[in-house]
């Protein structure tokens, strides 16, 4: 299976297609140690944060590793679960019944992206247990799958390289796993599949294979490697322990170990690798809002400019108002960001910066998926924004931000297609307020646009009374006053006081709604 790298049309590279193999593999180790250092040698399989080594059916080591990683991510924060179905996310991660998603049958190679669109969105993973007969040619479209039975979500996913190897093993120390991929070839395979080392000079045949490394030892000794095919070793000693999807296929178990120095791993070329930092336990008093569901396809990147404010629109309802959590994705690491929730003016967002509310800021810890606990914030408003605002001038570069959009192979034929539409995302900078599809146009001539990835975690606020502005349970006539007092600027109100203030629910609070309270209380019988 030769290997596609994906591109976008007159734009630059984006991830590479990776495709599955079915042949063999190996490894397991090491020891934890107490305090911050990380210790020498260390192992997650020995710790108990793996479920039993998969078995690929198709080209889908995306989906197999993956997989992994979200439940070894499970595992490490204490939770207790069983295996997590491969078969679901495949047919999630391919084409839909309106041509539109991942154009891709379940037999096809799979993407690395894919896994942050199918987990920040909590459409999964879903415990076998919870797809009892599930048969995978059952499912023609990416949308036939159920995807109501996710028990977690991933709130924070983080990337990582081979430019900062220790913080790949933080995050395989603290999470359990790491999702990557390498250059395959079988003559890299040595020690009876239990030791694989690709030189980085190597140029013979290779494909992409994506897998979870759960481990490393920092004094494995390089001449494990030693292979008659390849004839060469490592400059030094160190391996990573992988954990592989082709069985229980060798004297590890199915683990193997990979030299540090291998050929592309954790590289760019596959990019990209990462951890699952924050997972999130999905219940029924809490609600994902979000525009778009398959995640940061690609970096919008095509506006000039060093400080841009990425909106993405939302219908907070009389239930689903505070905001707990925000979660978006960013490749701007170090810089300043803060978020805001920008109430309505007419039919987009405000662009009055002076009636933005900010909800919090900081500094970004890492490039991708950022989330941000805010502490349950009130909107105060039916219709409103979340916005992310990033200033990347001491970086040197332009903002991005993580968009769902189109993507097209090197043959210019589609390999994902947004359903993106107008008033999800808007985008302000230099002083105007645009929304996204207008700017894709102007920008880039192209009428399909993108969504920005920007998810509002509620939670399911407890009951009120409309005309109860100050929240003690009755309305009488000292929530008419407190009005009056709120628009001559004397006291401010809740979110939750907010809305029960509108008592014409038109998304406004003016000195009619006051006059409206005192006429029912004369008349309990009208609401006007």
């Amino acid at each position: 299976m030769t290997m596609k790298i994906k591109s976008k049309i007159l734009r630059r590279a984006s991830a590479a297609t990776l495709a599955g193999c079915l042949a063999c593999s190996c490894g397991i180790v090491a020891g934890a140690a107490e305090g911050d250092s990380l210790p020498s040698s260390y192992s997650s399989a020995e710790q108990g944060y793996v479920t039993p080594i998969k078995r690929q059916q198709y080209q889908d080591c995306a989906f197999n590793a993956s997989i992994a990683t979200f439940e070894s991510a499970l595992l490490r924060a204490g939770y207790d679960i069983g295996e997590m179905s491969v078969d679901h996310m495949n047919v999630w991660c391919t084409t839909r019944s309106n041509s539109k998603g991942w154009i891709r049958d379940h037999g096809d190679s799979g993407y690395s992206s894919s896994a942050a669109g199918y987990f920040t969105s909590w459409q999964g993973g879903v415990l076998k247990t919870d797809l009892p007969g599930f048969k995978i040619e059952d499912f023609p479209y990416g949308d036939s799958v159920p995807t109501d039975l996710a028990g977690y979500g991933a709130t924070a996913i983080r990337f990582v390289s081979d430019s900062d190897p220790r913080e790949v093993k933080r995050q395989i120390y603290e999470h359990g796993g790491v999702y990557t991929a390498y250059s395959q070839s079988s003559s890299c395979m040595g020690n009876n599949s239990t030791t694989y080392y690709m030189p980085p000079d190597y140029n013979g045949y290779y494909i992409g294979h994506a897998i979870e490394l759960v481990g490393w030892d920092d004094d494995f000794a390089k001449e494990n490697f030693a292979n008659p095919l390849i004839d060469q070793l490592p400059e030094n000693n160190g391996a990573w322990l992988v954990r592989n999807s082709w069985g229980d296929n060798n004297k590890l178990g199915g683990y193997f170990w990979m030299s540090y120095e291998n050929k592309d791993v954790l590289s760019k070329r596959y990019n990209p690798s990462f951890s699952f930092e924050q997972i999130e336990e999905i219940t029924s008093d809490k609600k994902l809002l979000q525009n778009e569901i398959y995640g940061a396809t690609y970096d919008f990147n095509y506006v000039n400019n060093q400080h841009i404010t990425f909106l993405n629109h939302f219908d907070f309802t009389d239930e689903w108002f505070t905001v707990d959590k925000i979660v978006f994705k960013t490749s701007n690491a170090g810089a300043p960001y803060s978020l805001y929730f920008v109430p309505d003016d007419g039919d987009a967002p405000d662009n009055n910066r002076s009636n933005w509310i900010e909800l919090s800021s900081g500094t970004l810890p890492y490039n991708g998926y950022i989330c941000d606990d805010i502490e349950n914030y009130e909107v105060p408003k039916q219709k409103g924004s979340i916005a992310v605002e990033l200033d990347t001038s001491d970086l040197g570069k332009n903002a991005d931000f993580g968009v769902d959009e189109w993507l097209t192979d090197n043959n210019d034929e589609y390999v994902f297609i947004n359903e993106s539409e107008r008033g999800q995302s808007y985008i302000a900078y230099d002083g105007k307020m645009q929304d996204l599809m207008d700017c894709y146009k102007e920008v880039c001539n192209d009428d399909i646009g993108g969504t920005f990835v920007i998810k509002a975690l509620t939670t399911k606020t407890g009951d009120f009374l409309i005309g109860d502005v100050n929240l003690d349970g009755k309305v009488n006539i000292n929530d008419a006053t407190e009005i009056q007092k709120y628009l001559a600027g004397i006291t401010t109100l809740s979110g939750r006081a907010q809305r029960a203030a509108d008592f014409h629910r038109d998304d406004h609070v003016v000195i009619d709604d006051a006059t409206a309270i005192q006429r029912y209380l004369v008349n309990p019988e009208t609401s006007e």
